[in-house]
């Protein structure tokens, strides 16, 4: 009777909760609608309010920022804001307690444990509370409503341990994924055995939207293709957990004859950015974030320079994140506005994690879409089903590959290193290892490109 009681007070309070995101989700769409210069006001006194919090109430920043004259006299300095420590995720570690609120309302908020996928390292573990989760996941929502008006019927093709568990799932969780109308299927589980089912069940299902990290439903779209089957064309996709590159993208409308949106974002920052569309870029959810790309001396890049993307939350009160470094790469846009006239800015692209982008010892940057071309695309004819690069220094990579046909393997092998190395120099060594399968990391994402000189 008593674990009755406890599932229905947790039925009740997602009910409450979805009420809540809803009304922050109206929220978000009045704010769509006004111009971006008054979005950046509203932005600015954001992010003017997590500042003073965290001077009054979290130890590591009431020095930081007096420090750094963002704070003067109990009041905040904006023009100071650069001045500010760069947050990263080893500082984060190293200060853990004191990064967390002292204030009162602590409790309130009901704070709880998160951590990253661990696609750059160990996990990073930070926290956050109920009021951040309900912001973001009022932002989610937002970026759903590019595609159609939502809720609405959608699938997941999702993989974090934390998310999708391979036991049944409890009672709540069955409750929330009827509501929500959602069917979650399981990209840890996807094989080239069951993809077949999966297609079976998008055509039984007919979602509006499919939501996926982006290499499974790559990886569906290509066995789709490959098998000349037929599926539920939904209204739109949306991918995450991994960057979307053009000749993914191309694949995947060919496949779903839907649009197909890339949104940016991260466990320790939400969801951040959307693209939407007119795929002119990504639009920025400016109320909840302050967004900065930077070059190695801490300066803004021009427009369509790439750079390190730093970001201050203006949602989590119980672990202030301000100016921190997420350990991925984007290029601001050469025109902040689009033409679907939503107030929120573009950005141009984000890169991915640091670790994609290789690097020559001269200094150029080699984005890893050079060899998702090449390798999966220009060279490949179906000979390669999966492959990872790995630079092992700059005069060395490591190309793991899954062989799917043997002939004309060899010819195409060596096309491929000669344009390698046309990039790389023309002494680069190249080491082909033949694997089983390339699993991907525990966070679900998958790595084409993966450099150790990070």
């Amino acid at each position: 009777m008593k674990q009755l009681r406890i599932k229905l007070l947790n039925f009740l309070l997602f009910i409450r909760s979805g009420r809540k995101i809803s009304n922050e989700l109206d929220k978000l769409k009045q704010f769509e609608k006004h111009s971006i210069e008054k979005n950046l006001e509203i932005q600015k006194k954001n992010l003017e309010e997590i500042l003073l919090h965290s001077w009054k109430h979290v130890p590591y920043y009431t020095s930081e920022l007096e420090r750094a004259s963002v704070i003067v006299n109990g009041k905040v300095v904006l023009e100071n804001f650069t001045k500010i420590p760069i947050l990263n995720k080893e500082i984060l570690k190293r200060n853990f307690d004191l990064l967390i609120s002292k204030d009162n309302y602590l409790k309130k908020r009901k704070k709880y444990l998160n951590s990253s996928g661990g696609s750059t390292g160990e996990p990073t573990k930070f926290y956050q509370d109920q009021h951040y989760k309900i912001q973001e996941l009022a932002s989610k929502w937002l970026f759903f409503t590019y595609i159609t008006d939502y809720p609405c019927k959608h699938i997941t093709l999702w993989g974090s341990e934390r998310d999708i568990i391979s036991r049944k799932f409890d009672l709540r969780k069955r409750i929330v994924n009827k509501l929500e109308r959602r069917l979650i299927l399981n990209s840890f589980q996807m094989t080239q055995d069951n993809m077949g089912e999966y297609v079976k069940k998008i055509n039984k299902f007919r979602p509006k939207i499919i939501e996926s990290y982006v290499q499974p439903i790559y990886e569906l779209a290509i066995f789709i293709k490959n098998n000349d089957l037929e599926v539920f064309f939904p209204e739109g996709i949306i991918t995450s957990a991994g960057t979307l590159y053009p000749e993914m993208e191309k694949l995947i409308k060919e496949v779903f004859q839907c649009s197909v949106l890339n949104r940016y974002g991260s466990r320790e920052i939400g969801d951040v950015a959307c693209s939407c569309e007119r795929n002119k870029g990504l639009h920025v959810n400016i109320i909840n974030n302050y967004i900065e790309i930077l070059n190695d001396n801490l300066k803004p890049v021009k427009p369509g320079e790439i750079g390190q993307i730093y970001i201050t939350k203006l949602t989590n009160f119980t672990m202030p994140l301000i100016r921190y470094k997420i350990g991925d790469l984007g290029i601001p846009s050469e025109n902040l506005f689009c033409e679907c006239r939503r107030g929120f800015p573009l950005i141009k692209f984000v890169e991915g994690r640091e670790m994609s982008v290789f690097r020559t010892r001269e200094g150029s940057i080699i984005p890893a879409e050079f060899f998702i071309h090449f390798i999966g695309v220009v060279f490949n004819e179906g000979i390669i089903s999966k492959f990872q690069v790995i630079q092992n220094s700059f005069e060395s990579i490591t190309i793991k590959f899954v062989l799917e046909k043997p002939i004309l393997f060899e010819k195409k092998k060596k096309q491929i290193s000669e344009t390698i190395r046309k990039v790389m120099g023309k002494d680069c060594e190249i080491i082909w290892e033949q694997v089983n399968e390339i699993e991907p990391l525990p966070s679900g994402k998958y790595l084409y490109t993966y450099s150790k000189l990070v």
